[in-house]
């Protein structure tokens, strides 16, 4: 939500830059709130989602993953800027960040209350894929 009212702040028109403000308290909440939500779920959820067989090996390519999709942030962003507008670029990176959340939602199995044991039984029984999460 931040990151799309950073986006629109952008698009409002103010010469004076009095509503500069704004965007700064955007970018303010969007770091909060990753830094106390998806930033750290993230490294929590590949410690305890993936078997112990396989755990190791998962963890790793999850973390390249995670940390080469940082990299594309910072290699295009200021690309994006130039060509798109910074309004744009934040607003497709919130768009994304939607994109994100959904597949989450959708897709990834809830692992609070359970063990480690029950999480990896999940894991071999066929799900719905459609059931998987909720």
């Amino acid at each position: 939500i931040t990151l799309g009212m950073l986006g629109l702040s952008f698009r409002i028109s103010n010469p004076s830059g009095q509503l500069a403000w704004i965007a700064v308290i955007c970018l303010m909440g969007y770091v909060a709130s990753f830094a106390i939500s998806l930033g750290p779920i993230f490294w929590l959820l590949i410690a305890e989602i993936y078997p112990l067989k396989i755990r190791g090996l998962a963890e790793g390519t999850a973390a390249t993953f995670n940390w080469g999709s940082n990299l594309i942030v910072s290699l295009t962003f200021l690309t994006l800027v130039e060509k798109l507008g910074a309004s744009s670029t934040f607003l497709l990176y919130a768009v994304a960040s939607v994109a994100s959340w959904l597949f989450a939602y959708y897709f990834v199995p809830e692992t609070r209350g359970r063990s480690l044991e029950q999480i990896e039984a999940f894991w071999r029984t066929r799900h719905d894929v459609r059931q998987t999460a909720r």
